[in-house]
């Protein structure tokens, strides 16, 4: 679409009747038709009816949002359509798409991520331009403006936020890849998963593998005794602790009640999905999401996909998602794991609170509300909720069966257990939710841990920081094979293994 070009301004609300592109561009002629509130009077100036503006008016009134966010996520008005309106308003140019090549990489261009206001386009043969996103409350005095100034309006044009944020995107796209797999490494190297063996450990580690080779060649038997031994306590130290927790969960009395937030003045909450050649559950998961009890004008779901998985993003496409969902490509780059991509995309996170959940996850639509009253009623070094996840498909065989018992002594026992006498929770991948600032100032996920969340869950521990539990579940199947099992557990041990590698090299650095 060329500069000057802009779609019809054919906006209309269910039970509203369109809006016709004459009535844009001039104020009713009815004195009543301009109320106080500047931004009531320029919706109005737009062509919206006085009834619908007063009812969205409540409900902005109500979430603490403004009247033009409650309009563009009621689900019935096009951003395009309004946007262009608004640059017919103006009588500036209108731009739907931007060029990503005609935006310079600079310091502070991924604040546009979290709030696209404005953006510089450098032409080849023309003058460079500003894209700008008006505000409704501000639309009368920039019109004003201009029309007082006209030469204000030469190097201006009307964009709207999403094509800021996917020139954005693109734009600094392999620079934020560089940044999203050094950042940790960078800031904390003794939390890095990136070289997991120091010099001296891996000495040390080379010593006692020499001794024990020797010791099983001289005394084979005795040798093989003590490590019978050895392992044996390990084991039963491990029971130990769970049954400890069982204990604890059967004979304690019930749990403090599930905190309800305020009706009014909620934040913004960041939603975060990693997918993976997942265009099976992507219905499944649009569906889940939808029903989370949270007004969509204060949600930001980011769909985090790769970039060459063409057919995931093909699927979340095709279902047309709401205004609050975005769809999140990222640059493929090793490593391509799940942990660097939740990184990634954490630099437009725009939410106060983050939650994370997977694929095939279904959250309980008051999961949100119950971790932010709980976030409110703690002190700021609570920086992580951990909800339950809970197995659907027990009964499918007995692999899901045995899933479903370790979830249920772990979620419900174990977990909360060391909550409460604030030791470091080995979180679960999913159902997390953080204070967004908590989780960048712990440096995000480790791209290079392939046990992400509990690798995070010990290191916001080390930062002095505590995680804790909710009681509103996460609803999740299990794997039903031996094969898919089988990957599934060599992969925690191994990244569990490399956790404790890792704390063991953050104390020897400390």
């Amino acid at each position: 679409m060329r500069l000057g070009e802009y779609p019809p301004a054919a906006l209309s609300v269910q039970g509203e009747a369109p809006v016709k592109p004459a009535s844009f561009g001039k104020l009713s002629a009815d004195p009543g038709a301009v109320a106080e509130d500047p931004e009531f009077a320029a919706l109005a100036a737009l062509g919206f009816s006085k009834p619908l503006l007063a009812t969205l008016s409540e409900r902005s009134r109500r979430n603490c949002t403004s009247i033009e966010s409650e309009l563009l996520h009621c689900g019935q008005i096009d951003e395009v359509a309004y946007y262009g309106a608004m640059a017919r308003y103006l009588r500036l140019p209108f731009m739907a798409e931007i060029d990503p090549a005609s935006i310079n990489d600079m310091p502070g261009l991924d604040s546009q991520l979290q709030r696209p206001i404005q953006i510089r386009i450098n032409h080849r043969f023309l003058p460079p331009q500003v894209a700008i996103v008006p505000e409704a409350t501000r639309l009368s005095d920039l019109r004003a403006s201009l029309s007082t100034m006209p030469q204000l309006g030469q190097g201006l044009a009307i964009t709207t936020p999403s094509a800021i944020r996917r020139a954005v995107w693109q734009t600094g796209g392999m620079r934020r890849v560089r940044e999203t797999i050094s950042g940790l490494f960078d800031r904390h190297p003794a939390f890095s998963a990136r070289i997991v063996l120091s010099g001296n450990q891996g000495f040390y580690a080379g010593l006692w593998f020499a001794a024990l080779v020797s010791a099983l060649i001289v005394m084979p038997v005795e040798t093989l005794l003590v490590l019978h031994i050895l392992l044996s306590l390990i084991y039963f130290a491990s029971l130990g602790l769970r049954f400890a927790a069982f204990t604890r969960q059967q004979f304690a009395g019930p749990g403090p009640a599930a905190l309800q937030p305020p009706e009014d003045g909620l934040p913004c909450y960041t939603v975060m999905v990693a997918l993976y050649r997942e265009a099976a559950v992507a219905e499944q998961l649009i569906a889940s999401l939808v029903r989370l009890d949270w007004p969509p004008s204060l949600l930001d779901i980011k769909l985090v996909c790769e970039a060459d998985d063409q057919e995931t993003i093909a699927a979340l496409k095709a279902l047309k998602p709401a205004r609050h969902f975005e769809i999140v490509e990222v640059p493929p780059a090793a490593p391509r794991t799940k942990p660097k991509a939740l990184t990634y995309a954490l630099a437009a996170a725009r939410g106060e609170f983050l939650a994370v959940y997977d694929a095939e996850d279904r959250p309980h639509p008051q999961q949100l509300r119950e971790a932010h009253a709980r976030f409110r009623a703690s002190p700021p070094e609570l920086a992580c909720l951990q909800a339950p996840l809970i197995i659907t498909n027990a009964r499918d065989s007995w692999i899901s069966a045995l899933f479903s018992l370790e979830y249920s002594g772990l979620f419900r026992g174990l977990l909360p257990m060391l909550a409460r006498r604030e030791m470091p929770l080995p979180l679960g991948g999913t159902s997390n939710h953080f204070r967004t600032d908590a989780l960048r100032n712990a440096g995000g996920w480790d791209p290079f841990n392939v046990t992400e969340d509990a690798d995070l869950g010990f290191r916001l521990h080390r930062l002095g920081y505590r995680s804790d539990v909710i009681a509103r579940q996460t609803l999740e199947d299990a794997p039903t094979t031996i094969r898919v099992w089988l990957g599934q557990r060599s992969r925690w041990f191994k990244g569990w293994l490399r956790l404790s590698l890792l704390v063991l090299k953050a104390r020897n650095t400390t």
